[in-house]
């Protein structure tokens, strides 16, 4: 639950790694949300788009590793 944590303070969206730790979400199963996933957790409209936006690129290829992008 750490890379999550972390992920999420990278995003700049540390208030919601509880959250996800409460829901057993982890960079495992990460990709597999959706928007109304993010939405039944509390997380905010700009902050779904932000965290889907991060989650895979154009390709639908997994975007996790590295820094987000701007």
């Amino acid at each position: 639950m750490q890379q999550i944590a972390g992920w999420l303070e990278k995003l700049g969206l540390s208030e919601y790694a509880q959250r996800f730790a409460e829901n057993a979400i982890d960079l495992s199963v990460i990709r597999d949300l959706t928007e109304q996933d993010l939405k039944d957790l509390g997380v905010l409209l700009g902050h779904r788009r932000k965290i889907l936006r991060y989650v895979g690129d154009d390709a639908g290829e997994p975007a996790l590793v590295g820094s987000p992008r701007p």
